[in-house]
């Protein structure tokens, strides 16, 4: 009697583990969060919010369409002396095409539609694309704000 009760809990257990992994907007944001989060260390930006406006499931693919707003601690030029990065190089360049040449305490928002796929059980961001341009909200005071 034991033996059948341990074997059918561990036959629940397994079940359960391989659940596939529903396709949310929970796993959407976070996985979106650890993305944004992991692209640069020390980070150039905070995530502030990330909402989702359309979700899709497709069974092991996915899209979604996201605004993500990210805000700025520094500027932009005050991040690439920091860094030392050189005009044209690829980190350089990656960060003026994404986010332009940011002022200290400014906030964009970012419309994008992303894709996903779930490999081995687990959901993972394939691509992206814009939208439409970021908005840019810029810190009270600076003088782009005044403008």
């Amino acid at each position: 009697m034991k033996k059948r009760l341990i074997f059918a809990s561990l036959l629940f257990l397994v079940a359960c583990s391989n659940k596939p992994i529903p396709f949310t907007d929970y796993l959407v944001k976070n996985l979106l969060r650890d993305n944004l989060e992991g692209m640069s260390s020390p980070a150039i930006f905070n995530v502030d919010d990330i909402t989702i406006k359309a979700l899709t499931d497709n069974g092991d693919t996915g899209t979604a369409t996201a605004d993500i707003r990210l805000r700025f601690p520094e500027d932009f030029e005050t991040v690439v002396s920091l860094r030392r990065l050189e005009p044209y190089n690829i980190a350089y360049l990656q960060y003026k095409s994404s986010f332009g040449t940011f002022s200290a305490g400014e906030s964009q928002v970012h419309h994008a539609e992303y894709q996903f796929e779930r490999r081995d059980g687990k959901w993972f961001i394939t691509g992206s694309r814009a939208i439409s341009p970021p908005e840019t909200f810029h810190a009270a005071g600076s003088p782009a704000a005044s403008d």
